[in-house]
């Protein structure tokens, strides 16, 4: 099996990984401090994260400093997306949120054209407006504009921070990736947790629950091997493909969210979700 067919098995294992996760997240997350939450959620990931490296790959191949700095910096970006992704799914319909997430593909398209050099066609132009139009709509056509608006957020920073992240990716090793991307956003939800400790510690005390352990650990597990398949992908495979491979679900992840959340969506939410499919299936026939 070639290198870019792996690719794709790779990309689909993770994406499953994190679907899973993304559902128990949404679970475990509603009516918590999202700060709280992600520190904890963070340090049972590190902890796995970190003894997955230490087993497979060992400290000899821990990446160098230039690698390791980028990687950080990626990090950074990722973490915001995944602050602001909490947010949406609290804020939202989970499937409705998922929905939204198409404008992350038009932003990262976009980014493969302007920095990585990749294929652009004619018909792209409307395919990506169509795939802009729900989260925009709903950015500024409901009461809830919030949620929209932290999607648009998220997927900026998701899309720019793992595009950006193919690049150390290419030359250190991915088992370290991981570990070093949850350390960082450990480090960052854990410092501004003690900054707000006094204002949120009846917040934190709830989320010590033990009974939220075992949910932690599946959550750390699924994110750990979700980002080592994730960050396979992006060190192989052009954006362009990662996008067309990623909207493949989209119509799949929407329907199995309603059902899992027995979810009702307005009329403004269907609109959404037509109008990215649209745009989807233009953007796919553009490539055939």
């Amino acid at each position: 099996m070639n290198l870019i067919n792996s690719g794709y098995l790779y990309f689909y294992a993770g994406a499953f990984f994190f679907y899973f996760a993304d559902i128990l997240q949404k679970k475990t997350s509603t009516n918590r401090w999202t700060w709280g939450y992600l520190t904890i959620r963070s340090a049972y990931t590190f902890v796995i994260a970190l003894a997955g490296a230490f087993f497979v790959a060992g400290v000899d191949k821990f990446p160098d400093n230039v690698s390791l700095i980028s990687i950080i910096g990626c990090s950074v970006l990722c973490g915001g997306g995944l602050f602001f992704y909490i947010k949406a799914v609290n804020l939202l319909h989970f499937s409705n949120a998922g929905s939204l997430y198409i404008v992350g593909n038009v932003v990262q398209h976009l980014i493969g054209i302007t920095l990585l050099n990749e294929s652009f066609r004619q018909l792209d132009i409307p395919a990506l407006l169509l795939m802009s139009f729900g989260c925009i709509y709903q950015l500024f056509s409901t009461k809830n504009h919030k949620g929209a608006a932290a999607v648009l957020i998220s997927t900026l920073c998701w899309s720019v921070g793992y595009t950006l992240l193919s690049f150390p990716l290419k030359n250190s090793n991915v088992y370290w990736s991981v570990p070093i991307m949850e350390a960082t956003i450990l480090i960052i939800c854990f410092l501004i947790t003690i900054l707000s400790k006094e204002k949120h510690i009846a917040d934190l005390t709830v989320l010590k629950d033990k009974r939220l352990i075992p949910s932690f650990l599946l959550i750390g597990v699924l994110i750990s091997l979700a980002s080592y398949f994730n960050n396979v992908t992006y060190g192989n495979i052009p954006v362009s493909v990662i996008s067309i491979l990623q909207l493949s679900l989209f119509p799949l992840t929407f329907i199995l969210s309603m059902k899992i959340f027995r979810e009702k969506l307005s009329k403004i939410e269907w609109i959404s979700f037509a109008t990215g499919f649209i745009g989807f299936s233009m953007y796919v026939l553009s490539r055939i």
